[in-house]
């Protein structure tokens, strides 16, 4: 099983720092180890493989769909960010795997798996907050405002909103990784050189600027989809009572229709990414108010097990959007059944070749 000796050992330049052991509280390291490789390893590894399938369906079908609207564009852009977001969390599992630690590949697979896993994965999320917030300011502007929500947000705006959130966020992540390296050094507890961390002394400085800056992004899009997605709800509540009151029955039942199905997919993308990322956000705001509870510390072993069930709670918000998308969009819907279509038709004349 994992020890706490197993930690990341923090090198400076050539001197390595003295880790003080300190006792852990609420969960030992044996508990920790156990409860660690059941959700990166077990249960992590499922909802991840099922999540990037089902997001390479969403980008074939996207992409079959032309990226010519909004809408497709911005939700190509999410599935992308998800399907990435996943990637990384199954190289986690893999690395907390441990029959992978302790095979003969010369690395120390929790070290690497920090720089290599664990900040490309943040950078994700954030990216599909963002996303996922610039949707829902979309569908509360086509609402609130009808007449100029088209000339503001175009389809070639869109593609360059997304492209910046890309771009912004990986740029953002990128000094991590002039600070934190991977090189070769010696484990006493192993008896070998491995590849693991090596930190760089302006280390702290920098991971500071990108923690906050994470958790700002973390928040303030939180706040957006909340507010935007209650601004959506009342502004269709009360254009759906006008409508049936100005207009023919017909026309008014018909728009009525046609509100509940977009209040119904953006409350229902919106609310499953509130209900996924809020532990991790939550376990953010921890490690500000409480030192000890973070990567090392008093706590890091409740920490870490809560980020394992946190993240694996946080893959199941990539993993839904397939069915969503085929409940609530018809082109989506019409995609899939005629590439459905298309293949059977092969299929049997294939069959009647043969």
């Amino acid at each position: 099983m994992f020890s706490h000796e197993d930690q990341v050992t923090a090198w400076n330049h050539n001197e390595t720092l003295t880790y003080i052991d300190e006792p852990r509280l609420f969960i030992s390291d044996d508990v920790r180890a156990i409860i660690i490789v059941i959700n990166y390893c077990v249960i992590g590894v499922v909802i991840n493989t099922f999540g990037i399938i089902t997001n390479i369906i969403n980008l074939i079908v996207f992409s079959k769909m032309e990226l010519k609207d909004t809408v497709t564009i911005s939700l190509f852009g999410l599935t992308l960010s998800d399907m990435c977001s996943l990637l990384t969390l199954l190289w986690s599992g893999i690395c907390y795997n441990p029959l992978f630690r302790s095979s003969d590949i010369a690395i120390e697979s929790f070290e690497v798996e920090y720089i290599t896993a664990g900040a490309p994965h943040v950078c994700f999320t954030r990216i599909t907050g963002l996303i996922t917030a610039y949707i829902t300011i979309e569908r509360s502007l086509c609402i609130a405002l009808p007449l100029k929500v088209k000339s503001l947000l175009t389809p070639k705006r869109t593609v360059v909103i997304v492209t910046l959130i890309f771009v912004f966020n990986i740029a953002n992540v990128i000094p991590a990784f002039t600070v934190d390296n991977l090189e070769y050094k010696y484990y006493p507890s192993r008896n070998r050189s491995l590849i693991g961390l090596v930190f760089q002394v302006y280390r702290e400085k920098v991971e500071t600027y990108c923690f906050a800056s994470s958790n700002f992004l973390c928040y303030v899009t939180f706040l957006i989809v909340v507010t935007c997605t209650a601004v959506l709800v009342f502004k269709l509540n009360n254009q759906r009572k006008w409508r049936q009151e100005s207009s023919s029955l017909g026309n008014a039942v018909a728009l009525v229709t046609k509100d509940k199905k977009v209040v119904k997919m953006v409350i229902i993308i919106s609310g499953i990414f509130i209900v996924c990322y809020f532990p991790m956000t939550v376990v953010f705001m921890g490690t500000i108010a409480v030192s000890e509870f973070g990567l090392v510390g008093r706590y890091e072993n409740l920490y870490h097990v809560i980020c394992s069930a946190g993240y694996a709670i946080e893959s199941i918000n990539s993993c839904v959007s397939v069915f969503i998308y085929t409940k609530m969009s018809s082109k989506y819907k019409r995609v899939i059944m005629n590439f459905r279509l298309r293949r059977t038709t092969e299929s049997n004349e294939k069959a009647i070749a043969n």
